[in-house]
């Protein structure tokens, strides 16, 4: 009982961290017609204030899963938590949408500390036959935060405009701050003393902001050369990583784990199909449905409600039976919501959308939790870092990917005009178009994640 006592207050700090980040995003998605209307941008520029947040995201993942195992993984989260602090409380003041973007990347790479430390802290501190349900209630606050964003978020963008949703974040910072100061210190002997991989870091940034800037624009020369000069420099950037002492990106980890490689591959999968869905929903019951934030922000938390509920039930039974199992279970509900919210219309009735939503909260939640414990658990103690960099890599990755899919076919048919009640059926075309895209996505990620098995 001691030692669970004495886990108890790092498992509470990583969490009230891990619930502030979704918080914040799907709080968010919900004012992103707010925005749009107060700087008076086009829908493309306006799906850079999330594709900002996550591309600097998923830049600073892995260099920092490295330097926290080199370093200490509680000081990159207390530093995680200053930036998120401040460029939350300076997005709230921006005077114009390029100043707003500039700090929603600066709070990216802020929550992307706090993601991949958080994550190698808890799995550290507890021992293999606890795990599965402490990361279980971590990726639950997830959820919980999730479910709180989209209501709080919608209600704060009522009463007082987007600008609440940031500020409104910041005192659950402080607190937060206050948590990892007196709970989280770093043990020197899980320290690995090695050089780090500085050519790597930059070869990778560049990769990343080539494909994801590049595909947002794929539709122009200039665009289209960008994307294939990121994809030529990722492909570089696996052979240099191949080839040095100590990568950030551990490539022959994916050779030789077939565990790992399978589950985060399954993961990235999962991710693209999945992430863009807050996104197109969010505009789609505001601006095709007619609602208010507040009452979008309702309906939309019927699926992490179900996340919440699901995820560390499905943590706990991952530390008993095949993770792949379960995973591959969640994955094959998330395709038939897919599937199924390809077919959303103007008149579609509410208690369709509330339905789909609770199915694709409990595939998620299904997926989740086994799918970070099998890849945790499929490595060693020292590689935590390593590992939980890469898991955290391959979501916000996915994340990105699904973002950069739903605004290439916003851009495809609205071009450079508002999302409005007069170009709701444009918009009803592209939602469609990306929801059987990621549909198709999930068939190889349920290949992947039922090969775990053999």
């Amino acid at each position: 009982m001691g030692r669970k006592k004495s886990l108890l207050p790092i498992l509470l700090t990583t969490m009230f961290a891990s619930f502030m980040n979704p918080f914040m995003l799907s709080g968010v998605n919900i004012s992103l017609p707010d925005i749009q209307q107060f700087f008076g941008c086009s829908a493309t520029l306006l799906s850079w204030t999330i594709n900002a947040f996550l591309l600097t995201n998923a830049i600073i993942l892995l260099p920092v899963s490295k330097l926290s195992d080199q370093s200490g993984r509680a000081k990159y989260f207390k530093i995680g938590l200053y930036l998120f602090t401040l460029s939350s409380l300076a997005a709230a003041l921006s005077p114009n949408i390029s100043t707003f973007i500039v700090f929603r990347a600066i709070q990216g790479a802020g929550s992307a500390m706090m993601q991949v430390t958080g994550m190698a802290i808890v799995t550290s501190a507890y021992p293999p036959e606890r795990r599965g349900v402490a990361l279980g209630l971590n990726i639950g606050s997830v959820y919980t935060g999730l479910s709180v964003g989209p209501f709080v978020g919608g209600l704060l963008t009522q009463l007082g405009g987007w600008q609440f949703v940031f500020l409104a974040s910041v005192p659950l910072a402080i607190v937060a701050i206050i948590l990892a100061h007196i709970n989280l210190r770093d043990n020197k002997d899980e320290l690995i003393q090695t050089t780090f991989d500085w050519k790597g870091s930059l070869i990778y940034a560049a990769a990343i902001v080539g494909i994801v800037y590049g595909g947002g624009k794929i539709l122009s020369g200039y665009g289209s050369f960008l994307f294939a000069t990121g994809l030529l420099l990722f492909i570089f950037f696996l052979r240099y990583e191949k080839g040095i002492q100590s990568p950030i990106f551990n490539v022959t980890l994916f050779k030789t784990n077939k565990l790992f490689s399978y589950s985060n591959l399954a993961a990235l999968i999962h991710y693209t199909a999945t992430s863009g869905i807050g996104f197109l929903l969010s505009l789609y019951l505001q601006i095709s449905k007619g609602l208010t934030p507040r009452d979008a922000g309702l309906i939309l938390v019927a699926q992490p409600i179900m996340m919440a509920i699901s995820a560390p039930l499905a943590g706990r039974l991952s530390d008993k039976t095949r993770p792949g199992l379960l995973s591959s279970a969640g994955m094959i509900i998330t395709l038939a919501c897919l599937f199924l919210f390809s077919m959303l219309h103007k008149d579609t009735s509410l208690f369709y959308i509330i339905s789909l939503l609770v199915m694709l909260g409990l595939g998620f939640g299904l997926f989740s939790s086994p799918n970070t414990n099998a890849i945790m658990g499929s490595v060693s103690k020292r590689e935590y870092g390593i590992a939980s960099g890469t898991s955290a890599t391959m979501r916000v990755f996915g994340q990105t990917l699904s973002m950069m899919t739903a605004t290439i076919f916003i851009s495809m048919l609205l071009k450079d005009q508002q999302i409005s009640p007069e170009t709701t059926d444009l918009y009803l075309k592209s939602m469609k178009i990306s929801f059987i895209l990621f549909a198709i996505l999930c068939i190889p990620g349920i290949w992947f994640s039922l090969q775990r098995n053999k």
